[in-house]
C-alpha cells in the first residue's frame, strides 16, 4: 500500500510540469489538467501561479488561478528528497482525487505541504 501511494505521488510530479523557470520571480506558472485539492479547498484544471513567501522560521505559499478565482495560502517544510528535474507540483492520487502535497522548483529544493488537521 505505501509502496502504491509513493508511487501516485511520484506520478502526480512527472505528469504536471511547470513551465518557466521558479527562481525568476519565486513564481511558477502551471498548467493542472485535472482538479485538485488544496487543503480543504477544490480548485477546478486549469492555470495557476504557486508564489512564495517566506516568513520567521516557516514558508507560505500562495497557489491561486489565473483564469478562476480560486486561491489559497498554505504552510510548508522543506522537502526531503530529490524532486523531478525541472520546476514541478507533485500530488497524492487517492480514490480518484488529487490533492497537492508539494511544489519542487529544481532537484533538492522543494517544499511539502503541511496538511491541516
Amino acid at each position: 500500500m505505501r509502496s502504491l501511494i509513493v508511487k501516485s505521488a511520484m506520478a502526480g510530479a512527472v505528469l504536471l510540469l511547470a513551465s518557466g523557470t521558479a527562481r525568476a520571480s519565486d513564481v511558477l506558472q502551471v498548467n493542472v489538467p485535472f482538479s485538485f485539492q488544496v487543503g480543504k479547498e477544490m480548485f477546478p484544471a486549469g492555470r495557476y501561479m504557486v508564489e512564495e513567501e517566506s516568513l520567521t522560521g516557516s514558508s507560505v505559499l500562495l497557489i491561486r488561478g489565473m483564469q478562476t478565482p480560486q486561491a489559497a495560502f498554505v504552510l510548508t517544510e522543506t522537502a526531503a528528497g530529490q524532486g523531478p528535474g525541472k520546476p514541478a507540483l507533485q500530488f497524492d492520487h487517492r480514490e480518484n482525487q488529487y490533492r497537492l502535497t508539494g511544489v519542487w522548483e529544481a532537484p533538492g529544493e522543494g517544499r511539502t505541504i503541511i496538511p491541516h488537521k
